[in-house]
């Protein structure tokens, strides 16, 4: 057992220092180069796309975010740890979700600038975006307090939540695609923190079973990513941009939550 906590301590150690250097590579390059500025316009733009077709149902989405979306998180993460009694899982969840939006606010309205580098459109930093932080640590809480049993589908339910908003952050050009990218690794590396801490006492040799959910989230993760790469081969055309970006959001929560969900299966 010792080997399997050793083990999983360093994964969670490493899987957090590769979400923490991910996110600084992503506000350096979609920041402060004029490629990465080039490619995110490129996306912003086509969004105009997304505010002809779905901007209605994606409008109301984003306004329920910041109050019911957290509201219905604590609701039924109360409820979990009630029947669990696991209410220090409960702590450690919602102080990694304070210290992720904490994090989003101080790192966007206070260390980031935006420069001019000539690329037409807001000039303003957005990176990362606040109401994907606040969905995804939202959905985190969540899937903290779950039992290993049904913390798979929890995950894949907040996967869907935490996407369809972000994707709603683009499509109403509210938010850069990097700005959504960005808000998933904070939070998923404030997850690694918070797996990291919950090691010391919910720790648990995991049943021998199929990963089933990991594997299917991670099958359409495939398809998702190489939409987007395909994109920016064509990244000139606003729609198509749009689109690769919306698919490379989708694929970047499919991921994480895959992963997440191979992670914390030995915490009870």
């Amino acid at each position: 057992m010792n080997k399997v906590l050793a083990k999983r301590s360093a994964l969670f150690i490493v899987s957090a220092l590769a979400l923490g250097s991910a996110f600084v590579g992503v506000a350096f390059f979609f920041v402060t180069t004029r490629t990465g500025q080039g490619i995110d316009q490129s996306a912003f733009n086509g969004a105009t796309l997304g505010q002809r077709t779905v901007a209605p149902v994606t409008l109301s989405l984003l306004d329920a975010v910041p109050i019911a979306g957290i509201a219905i998180a604590l609701v039924v993460a109360v409820i979990v740890v009630l029947f669990r009694r696991n209410f220090r899982v409960l702590v450690v969840g919602v102080v990694a979700a304070a210290l992720a939006n904490l994090l989003t606010q101080i790192v966007k309205n206070l260390l980031l600038v935006r420069p001019d580098l000539g690329v037409s459109g807001y000039a303003v930093n957005s990176l990362p975006s606040g109401h994907t932080t606040l969905a995804a640590s939202a959905a985190l809480v969540v899937f903290l307090v779950a039992s290993p049993r049904t913390r798979p589908l929890i995950g894949v339910i907040g996967a869907i939540f935490t996407a369809a908003v972000g994707v709603s952050t683009l499509a109403n050009q509210w938010h850069r695609p990097s700005d959504v990218v960005a808000a998933l690794l904070l939070v998923s590396f404030f997850g690694c923190l918070a797996g990291l801490v919950l090691l010391g006492w919910r720790f648990s040799v995991p049943e021998p079973r199929r990963d089933l959910w990991s594997r299917a989230l991670l099958l359409l993760t495939l398809p998702c990513a190489g939409l987007a790469v395909a994109t920016i081969l064509v990244a000139g055309l606003a729609p198509v941009a749009y689109i690769g970006a919306a698919a490379g959001i989708t694929a970047c929560v499919l991921l994480l939550t895959a992963a997440a969900n191979h992670a914390f299966r030995v915490i009870l």
